[in-house]
């Protein structure tokens, strides 16, 4: 009986132990997520949307995208990459690289120059013609630097490999003697056929307060180019009912003047109206805004920003023909607009529910957040503004509705350099 009792403390003290009495195994270390796996986790979205990314890496400073009639989706590299993305095989190829005048570093000559607007002809698959607006690489002479908007035919309608290089159109050029302020959008509006393109004021902010009462600083000049959206046909030339044709102080191709950099276009596909996403100045009390284009209309700068302030010294804007901007939000700590699209449903399984249906979704590239407008459909007023979407690894820079349904995006994650979080990405509904 004592031997019973005894035994079994003998083996314990002898380091023998039963298999029920052995201590549990730790557990497995959680696998670390894959960078791609955290932006996707980062990102907070309503109930009954989901974030995707459709590329991610290895694609340098993506800036601009556009659906082709070949059922791709392209998107440009300021660098002067051109790439389109394949919905059957979830893969992307280079298409082209156009060699464009552009610097790595924020803060130089050429820091804001290179690729940036896409779109195609509507006759595309017949002719394969697309719109580009780039900076050509020029010498290190002020006097050549340009953006120019061009005509391209690519190699096949059907399923372009590349551009024909050699087929070339120079459709317009724009004077470029700084390297900031660019703007570089252009798109066709399917309601008039023409062209529409925007450019910036050229200026550099730390100069603001010399030249913003100057009569003679582009962007409130007719007959200059900076600082304007610009309207074309297709081939170029000046449509007749453009808001300045006949007038000798101004230049024909004028559609709206008193830009600052208004970076993003985007056309509402139903009304043909056209929104561009405008730049703020850089000081806290600075604004950012989205304006609805009206052919004609002054839209402030440099002497108004935001709701029509002065902006220098206070008060109004001296301008009484200055139009307010249609969205509008405070610089604050930083802050860059990206216009969106009119979100119209498209009759496909990705459609967004009626509460977002005629109004607009904008981003900030900066805060990396996406909001929506709510709009009265009859006057075209903003109602409200609310949060979308937050959490972003890399800045909304452009942004278009696909044929699906979906809203689609790029992320430029660097600043003026490539990152490996720069992305193509879109907003499905589950």
């Amino acid at each position: 009986m004592f031997r019973r009792l005894i035994l079994p403390v003998l083996l314990a003290l002898a380091g023998v132990v039963h298999a029920e009495d052995k201590p549990a195994a730790a557990p497995a270390p959680v696998p670390e997520l894959t960078p791609l796996e955290k932006a996707v986790k980062a990102v907070k979205l309503p109930k009954g949307f989901r974030y995707e990314v459709l590329v991610m890496g290895d694609i340098p400073e993506p800036v601009y995208l556009q659906f082709c009639p070949d059922g791709r989706l392209w998107f440009t590299g300021r660098r002067g990459d051109i790439w389109a993305y394949d919905f059957a095989t979830k893969q992307h190829e280079h298409i082209a690289k156009l060699n464009v005048c552009w610097e790595p570093t924020p803060g130089r000559e050429s820091n804001e120059r290179g690729l940036h607007g896409i779109d195609f002809d509507p006759d595309y698959l017949k002719n394969g013609r697309l719109y580009l607006h780039y900076a050509p690489w020029a010498p290190t002479n002020a006097t050549a630097w340009s953006n120019r908007v061009s005509r391209f035919t690519v190699d096949n309608p059907e399923r372009a490999t590349g551009l024909k290089l050699d087929s070339e159109m120079i459709l317009l050029t724009v004077p470029s003697l700084r390297g900031f302020h660019q703007g570089g959008a252009l798109g066709i509006n399917p309601r008039d056929g023409m062209l529409y393109i925007t450019a910036g004021d050229n200026n550099v902010s730390s100069d603001t307060e010399k030249f913003w009462n100057d009569t003679n600083n582009p962007p409130q000049v007719l007959s200059a180019l900076q600082g304007k959206t610009l309207r074309l046909n297709l081939d170029g030339s000046i449509p007749r009912d453009n808001p300045f044709v006949g007038r000798a102080d101004a230049n024909p191709a004028v559609f709206t003047y008193g830009h600052r950099n208004p970076y993003t276009l985007n056309i509402d596909s139903v009304t043909g109206n056209v929104y561009v996403g405008e730049v703020g100045y850089d000081r806290k009390e600075d604004w950012e805004e989205i304006n609805w284009l009206h052919g004609g209309n002054n839209y402030g700068w440099p002497r108004c920003m935001g709701t029509n302030y002065s902006t220098f010294g206070g008060g109004p804007c001296p301008l009484p023909d200055a139009t307010e901007p249609w969205i509008t939000w405070i610089h604050e700590a930083g802050a860059n607009a990206t216009c969106g699209p009119i979100y119209r449903p498209m009759g496909k399984q990705h459609d967004f529910p009626a509460q977002y249906q005629g109004g607009m979704f904008y981003a900030d590239y900066v805060r990396k957040w996406i909001r929506f407008a709510t709009v009265e459909p009859v006057s075209n007023t903003v109602l409200k503004t609310e949060p979308f979407a937050i959490g972003f690894t890399g800045g909304p820079l452009a942004m278009q509705l696909g044929p699906d349904g979906a809203l689609y995006f790029v992320e430029y994650a660097g600043w003026f350099t490539g990152s490996p979080n720069d992305k193509v990405s879109r907003i499905v509904r589950e």
